[in-house]
């Protein structure tokens, strides 16, 4: 059996009259298809993204949100349980899409980029700009709570 990029459960947005709805997510070979629940797979998907065609864009006013943005297409609003597990996805999301992006540029090496393509780029630039800020952030956070908890009181030690 293959090793799946990644699994696990997001709310996603339906409409205005069910709002957000516990969903199954399974990212494979750079498309994340969804399901009822972990059990409905073998009923086959509600639907799926293929990756390499949409724009992550991180929520900025909530921090377990995300939005996967297919332009002129579809926009799908999800939601992680915590900011830790919405890093997660960002990051396995972010990493599929790079790995098919890569492929596709060694595709049309010659192209030269236009302007969507330019800011579909920028957009991707940012989104690992603040997955990475936000792990510095988390690192710093740890270092301190460390530091603090179980640092020697230097006054103590120097009286000993």
């Amino acid at each position: 059996m293959r090793q799946l990029d990644m699994e696990g459960s997001l709310l996603k947005w339906t409409n205005y009259l069910s709002g957000w709805q516990p969903r199954y997510f399974v990212l494979d070979r750079g498309i994340l298809s969804y399901y009822d629940s972990q059990d409905d797979i073998d009923k086959g998907s509600k639907g799926s993204i293929k990756m390499a065609v949409c724009e992550i864009r991180v929520h900025q006013a909530d921090s377990c949100r995300m939005d996967l943005y297919i332009p002129k297409e579809q926009c799908f609003y999800l939601r992680a349980d915590n900011a830790a597990d919405r890093q997660r996805w960002l990051v396995a999301l972010g990493s599929a899409k790079a790995c098919l992006g890569d492929s596709a540029t060694q595709k049309s090496k010659d192209v030269l980029p236009d302007n969507e393509s330019l800011s579909r780029k920028l957009s991707e630039l940012r989104l690992f700009c603040d997955l990475l800020m936000g792990q510095v952030a988390e690192v710093k956070e740890a270092v301190t709570t460390d530091e603090a908890g179980s640092a020697p009181n230097k006054e103590v030690k120097a009286t000993d």
